[in-house]
């Protein structure tokens, strides 16, 4: 019969709140990475660690959340907004907030130069995906006229 392997859960419980992965984490011990996530789950609901993985079935875009929030299906529950993406998924209100907690406590992460120069950037990626949206629009309507 195999010797089981153990671990420090102390251990590992820093490790993860230091931000490391399940995968690395095991690899230090010299176990699976399922052993390590029975941890983790256990950390997570006793409230001792954050659950900051990504979610499985994230929003695809802000597109498909406005779409949503503005006004989901007639067959859709309460406090759930549909993302407008194939399969008709919804997240849930409680889900949506917690996803926007975990993208701030993301960004405090960022140093704030890195993150103004990465705003700047998207801010003017923005512009120019607004712009050829305008120019499309404009043809798109020469055609049709």
């Amino acid at each position: 019969m195999a010797r089981k392997a153990t671990v420090d859960v102390d251990k590992v419980m820093q490790m993860l709140r230091e931000g490391q992965s399940t995968q690395s984490v095991a690899e230090f011990f010299g176990v699976s990475r399922q052993a390590i996530d029975l941890h983790r789950h256990k950390f997570i609901k006793s409230g001792q660690l954050v659950d900051r993985r990504a979610p499985r079935r994230a929003l695809t875009s802000p597109e498909s959340v406005e779409a949503g929030i503005k006004g989901s299906p007639s067959g859709s529950k309460a406090g759930t907004i549909d993302t407008g993406t194939k399969g008709s998924q919804s997240v849930s209100l409680e889900r949506l907030i917690e996803l926007v907690i975990e993208a701030f406590d993301s960004l405090e992460q960022v140093p704030k130069p890195e993150l103004e120069a990465r705003l700047e950037k998207y801010k003017r990626d923005y512009q120019k995906a607004a712009e050829r949206i305008d120019i499309l629009e404009k043809a798109v309507s020469k055609r049709n006229e």
